[in-house]
């Protein structure tokens, strides 16, 4: 896991979250045409997503977006609506992941890969290197758990460079051919260069919390974590009060009261989603975080820090996927 950088704004909570049932959900990308205007990119991206029921978007649309019309259209259990710097096509406003209803999964239920990055302190044009790294480290990461790329369901990618994205495409077709594929630009300083992706993959056999040999061990993230409850609960975004630590604190205990009221524990988080938008938030989150987590079984993590956020005063912000009663 390593740090990637794109804007995150918190969309109108609909809920603090949702429980669903692992065996009829079904993960979805909608990907618009390069045309139009945003609301009409996210007319027909909504209209790709093949179902009813939306339990979570993922919005990302670019950093100028206006998305005040997101929360009326965009109807689900969980919204977030992440900004990014681009797309592979530079007139592509808007990206959709969505956890639906309509899927048909055996009791093993899914495993969840880190975010596996490489990055680099030069500016780096083309980063296809760089993602063949990558997919090597996701590959790692499978095979450690009794799992390899045609079980990948989504694959999300985020880019520093998009000027060679088309071999990149070619790439992650090849290399993931069942899975829906995300890329996206993400604003890294100059003299700088990432890329990291993170994989959802639908388990053969339950998978508990896994560190494949050849992949860091860190205590801070496991590098695969498996979820094979029946129920599944996915977080609404909260953000932090303020940028002080008692303000990430906050922001965790708020998810913990919210995962209680679901039926779910804070301990028992497969994947963490972490969004601090500057130094301070990625140093609070990494000290906080521990009071809540399970530090004995570190959930799977992307740690992305964002520039910008909807409350102007937060620095932090985290969602996450757990078991639920």
């Amino acid at each position: 896991m390593r740090l990637a950088s794109f804007l995150l704004a918190a969309a109108p909570l609909f809920g603090q979250g949702v429980v669903v049932d692992s065996e009829e959900i079904r993960f979805q990308l909608g990907i618009p045409d390069p045309k139009g205007s945003l609301m009409e990119q996210m007319h027909q991206a909504r209209a790709r997503i093949e179902a009813k029921h939306i339990f979570r978007y993922r919005a990302f649309v670019r950093q100028d977006a206006d998305v005040g019309q997101f929360s009326g259209y965009l109807k689900g259990d969980v919204l977030s609506i992440v900004r990014v710097a681009g797309f592979p096509d530079k007139n592509q406003k808007i990206a959709l992941e969505a956890v639906t209803k309509g899927g048909k999964n055996g009791p093993a239920g899914f495993l969840f890969v880190s975010g596996q990055g490489v990055s680099k302190n030069e500016h780096v044009p083309k980063v296809l290197s760089m993602v063949q790294t990558t997919f090597n480290n996701v590959d790692t990461a499978l095979k450690g758990s009794g799992h390899g790329p045609a079980d990948v369901l989504m694959l999300t990618c985020y880019l520093s460079s998009m000027d060679d994205i088309k071999d990149v495409q070619k790439l992650a077709s090849a290399r993931y051919p069942k899975a829906l594929r995300n890329h996206l630009q993400i604003p890294m300083a100059y003299g700088k260069a990432l890329v990291e992706c993170e994989a959802i993959a639908r388990a053969k056999k339950p998978v508990g919390f896994v560190n494949p040999e050849g992949l860091t061990k860190s205590p801070n993230f496991t590098q695969v974590a498996g979820i094979s409850s029946p129920r599944i609960y996915f977080s609404s975004l909260h953000a932090s009060n303020g940028c002080t630590e008692q303000g990430v604190r906050e922001m965790f205990q708020s998810l913990d009261k919210d995962m209680t009221k679901a039926g779910a524990s804070i301990k028992d988080v497969v994947f963490s989603y972490l969004y601090p938008s500057s130094q301070d938030g990625t140093d609070l989150t990494r000290k906080v975080r521990f009071e809540f987590y399970n530090k004995e079984q570190a959930p799977a993590s992307t740690l992305v820090p964002f520039l910008g956020y909807e409350a102007k005063n937060a620095c932090a912000a985290v969602e996450v996927i757990a078991p639920a009663k």
